[in-house]
């Protein structure tokens, strides 16, 4: 593997020499350079986001409890759903389960783990992070769940230049039901470190990968469910895309 260092020197060196040449009415030379540049650029990104979704890739996926899948006219009692749900927990992965009883039966919460990256280099300094919670009711009297999703996102940038500095953030918030989602920073620092704060606890590296995919935690959750015969208010393959 070419060094980042490596990369990042001798990109800088092709700008430079592109926008050089430019001015010295070598327009084709510079063009050629600015290509290779940015050629070089792109391809160590490429590197990157896929040595951090192989990263990514190897965390720890819950355990589906084995054995006889009930029907929905034999549906397991609520008891035994909410003991299967909690059994899949473990420290490894990127989510927790817990449950607590309401009113009108129990409500089971999967919430995913801190995942937040921080970067530093010469002239940005920026971070990212994720967050996701899914509600799910279950109603022992039907053997029937509901479940709603949160998921949020906070970004920080600062850059500063010969222009000046800029800063700026975003946050969003939404309520709702996803399908096949994945939120996802990949960060490389040619001149700094990267920090990333995940289920495992911090990291600090020269490049870094947060992501959140709410599937790795759903299709556990509702494969249990459903093997246990418990079944949404309206169980239809629109809505079964929903739970993935």
């Amino acid at each position: 593997m070419i060094s980042r260092r490596v990369v990042f020197v001798v990109g800088s060196a092709l700008l430079v020499g592109g926008v050089l040449a430019i001015l010295d009415d070598q327009v084709v030379l510079g063009i050629a350079l600015l290509v290779v540049a940015s050629l070089a650029v792109v391809w160590r990104g490429l590197v990157t986001v896929r040595r951090g979704r192989r990263a990514l890739a190897d965390r720890e996926r819950a355990e589906v409890p084995a054995g006889a899948v009930r029907s929905a006219d034999d549906p397991a009692p609520v008891e035994d759903v909410v003991a299967a749900l909690m059994g899949m927990n473990g420290d490894g992965l990127p989510y927790a389960i817990d449950a607590s009883p309401t009113s009108d039966g129990v409500r089971v919460d999967v919430k995913w783990k801190h995942e937040e990256m921080r970067w530093q280099t010469l002239f940005v300094r920026g971070s990212q992070a994720y967050s996701w919670r899914m509600e799910v009711d279950l109603d022992p009297s039907k053997a029937r769940y509901a479940f709603v999703e949160h998921s949020g996102t906070a970004a920080v940038r600062a850059a500063a230049g010969p222009l000046g500095a800029v800063a700026y953030g975003t946050w969003t918030w939404k309520r709702g039901k996803t399908s096949g989602g994945t939120s996802a920073t990949f960060v490389e620092g040619a001149d700094g470190q990267v920090t990333v704060t995940g289920p495992a606890g911090p990291r600090t590296s020269w490049e870094g990968a947060v992501m959140i995919k709410p599937a790795d935690a759903k299709v556990p959750v509702f494969t249990v469910l459903r093997d246990n015969g418990w079944r949404p208010r309206r169980d239809w393959f629109g809505a079964r895309l929903f739970e993935k």
